[in-house]
């Protein structure tokens, strides 16, 4: 929690972006934090000349903030155009609506709406690429982005779910990992960008099995990363898998350093950062 004076206090209450569209809202906001420097709210509140409290009430989760305090916030992490960040809270407000309406509660809870957010929650591929990590200090310099196309083949031209991009406090890499369905295979897709210099890091790759709740070993797939500057891209995969039918989202983990067999922890259960579901039974 951060106190009036917009200093560090005790730690913000703990989201869990996979249990529904207002508080993954607001877990995406504190990554766009994250990747502007981590600021206090006071000193987001003076560059866009709002209270610190009503930034900090924004990131909280537990109702969907005013559009006004949400173009505030991502301004205040050096988002110039917020188009896409706008586009997204009308997508999110219309479904806490039609959801409000549908059960006639004055606000829906989180849970109620959880499914809404894998099932209803699409979007194309390239449309929070950007907004998610770009902030004043780290200027993205796509024109000389470089790409891995570690597969060897073209992006398949269909329907992707991609996840929101998360940066993690340990690895200053954006990922943003994507699933489709083509030909009979599940693609697997991992889009990258750092929002800080890297020396070296590995990108892991897998289909993740939603029913088992168990990782597909035989679908693990590995990028190098080499030294890289802030704000350059990468994209591992895509990586097509012949698998039964079934319900699977694309699993990713970046870590610093060389190359491992497998993902630090995985054997113990770890799941990854996961993207949206698709569905391949019939």
């Amino acid at each position: 929690m951060i106190n009036k004076a917009g200093q560090m206090g005790r730690p913000e209450r703990k989201l869990d972006p996979d249990s529904g569209l207002i508080e993954r809202f607001a877990h995406d906001l504190r990554q766009l934090r994250v990747a502007a420097g981590q600021p206090t709210y006071r000193i987001m509140g003076s560059r866009v000349g709002c209270s610190p409290s009503k930034l900090s009430e924004a990131a909280k989760g537990l109702r969907l903030p005013s559009l006004a305090a949400t173009l505030d916030y991502v301004r205040a992490c050096g988002v110039t155009d917020t188009a896409e960040w706008e586009q997204r809270w009308h997508e999110i407000n219309g479904q806490v609506q039609q959801h409000a309406q549908t059960t006639g509660e004055p606000r829906p809870s989180e849970s109620a709406i959880a499914d809404e957010a894998h099932g209803q929650g699409q979007r194309p591929r390239a449309l929070w690429k950007v907004a998610a990590v770009v902030g004043t200090a780290l200027a993205l310099v796509t024109a000389n982005a470089a790409f891995i196309w570690a597969s060897g083949d073209a992006v398949p031209d269909v329907p992707t779910r991609c996840r929101t991009p998360l940066v993690t406090a340990r690895v200053p890499i954006s990922m943003q990992p994507c699933v489709a369905v083509t030909d009979g295979a599940v693609v697997a897709s991992l889009d990258l960008r750092t929002v800080g210099a890297v020396d070296g890091a590995v990108a892991y790759v897998w289909l993740h099995n939603v029913k088992s709740r168990a990782p597909l070993a035989k679908t693990l797939r590995t990028c190098e990363l080499s030294a890289l500057a802030a704000g350059q891209a990468r994209t591992c995969g895509p990586f097509p898998h012949e698998v039964p039918p079934g319900r699977y989202t694309t699993a990713v983990a970046v870590e610093l350093g060389p190359r491992q067999s497998e993902p630090p922890h995985w054997r113990r259960g770890a799941t990854g950062t996961q993207s949206q579901q698709v569905d391949t039974e019939p």
